[in-house]
Order: C-alpha cells, then structure tokens, then sequence
C-alpha cells in the first residue's frame, strides 16, 4: 500500500526556488532516506509534508487521504508526525509532563497506558520521568522527543537528522534504536550521517538545488557519480 503520495512539490521564498517539482513516493513499512546538501530544499520538504509551510503540488496524499493545506495537529491525527533537527522538549517541565502534554493531542486516541509503559522502558525514559527536560542530555531528550511522538501512534515519523550532536557511542545506540522503531512504524529520515542512510534506509532520495536528481537504494545511491561529485565529496562519513 502507498504510504506518502507527493507529485510536483514547489516552493519558491521571494522568487528563490527550494524545491521544484519534486515527487516522492514510498510504501507503507518502508524507511525512505533523503540527503543532499545544505540549502538543497530537505527541511523544506518535511516542513510542507508535515503542515508548517504551504506548498504547491498536484498530489500531496497520506494513505490516500488528501493532506493539502492540513495543520500539524490534524496530521498527527492522521499518522504523520516529526522531529526536528534541534530537539523540542518543555524544558521547564518534567519527562512525564512531556508525555502527558503529547498524549493530550489525540487523547483517547492514542497509546493505552500498557503500551505507553512498554514505549517509556523500551527508551529507557522509565528511571528519568521526575526529571526536568531539561536537565537530561541530548541522547535523553531526543529519545523523549521520539516517545512524543510514538503516544499518538503514527503511521509515519518525518526525522530531520536525529542523530545531530550526539557521540560516536550515542550515534551507534540511536540507529540501534531507529531499527527497531521500523515494527512500529514507517520512517523518513533527513540526515548528513552516511551510516545512518547506509544502515536504515531501503531507499533514498537526493536533493540537489531543490530538484530531486537520483532516487534508488543506498548501495546505488552512493555511487551515483553526480551525488558523490555534488554532496558527497562534502558530506559527513
């Protein structure tokens, strides 16, 4: 089954091209990777995909529902939701409080509390609950952010480079983490971190100034002589 449906994406910031007819499409299970440069129109993407920014497109669909124009609270009811490439938690409040403000989105709609104490433990949040947000570390808080997003049962997480600031170690744990989130639900993942898209990815989408220029498995896509003279050659190993 289609999971994500988008044919001819389009947005322009004063008569300046982000992205330009770009079409993406993925199957339902399928981890669905996109790189390319700085500036190439990547958090642009998810941002339109994810209703923070309009865009123009013949197709935008998530599982063959019209989400053109949706607000981000109305796609989290839909099974579409993201993170970001800085982490956003209520630093100010404690991890439960985190959780508890997530759940509110969808209520009675969401996770039950088993399965919700089964995603705590699983992200080894359970021991850090009373803590403040904002005193875990990066690791910690991006683990909560993804447990936000996991309460309102999606059927797709859009991750804009959720391995960014974290160590070696942390790196390897995380992935570790993404490839077991993938029995839970689709995944698209951003990210500079070629082992992150070399390990997770089924297939994956290179931007180059806006314009979509290679789409294939990793294996191919890594050899691709355009995306290794154009991005890779500067590209984080």
């Amino acid at each position: 089954m289609k999971l994500i449906e988008i044919h001819d994406l389009s947005k322009s910031f004063g008569g300046v091209a982000a992205l330009s007819k770009v079409t993406v499409e993925s199957l339902e299970g399928e981890t669905l990777g996109m790189i390319g440069p700085n500036g190439s129109g990547k958090t642009t993407f998810v941002n339109i995909v994810s209703g923070h920014v309009k865009g123009d497109a013949r197709t935008l669909r998530l599982c063959g529902m019209n989400i053109a124009g949706m607000p981000p609270n109305q796609l989290a009811a839909a099974g579409l939701c993201r993170t970001y490439q800085s982490v956003r938690v209520f630093s100010n409040l404690t991890t439960q409080l985190n959780i508890d403000n997530a759940r509110l989105l969808l209520d009675h709609r969401g996770v039950g509390h088993a399965e919700l104490r089964e995603l705590t433990e699983w992200l080894r949040l359970d021991l850090l609950l009373d803590k403040d947000a904002g005193s875990l570390t990066l690791f910690e808080q991006r683990r909560l952010e993804l447990l936000m997003r996991l309460v309102l049962k999606p059927k797709l997480i859009m991750l804009d480079e959720p391995v960014g600031g974290l160590s070696v170690t942390e790196v390897s744990e995380m992935i570790k983490l993404l490839h077991q989130l993938k029995s839970r639900c689709s995944i698209f993942v951003i990210e500079h971190t070629m082992r992150v898209i070399r390990e997770l990815a089924d297939r994956v989408i290179v931007l180059i100034a806006g314009e979509k220029v290679a789409d294939g498995p990793p294996s191919e896509i890594l050899q691709n002589q355009r995306v290794i003279q154009e991005y890779l050659g500067n590209a984080h190993a």
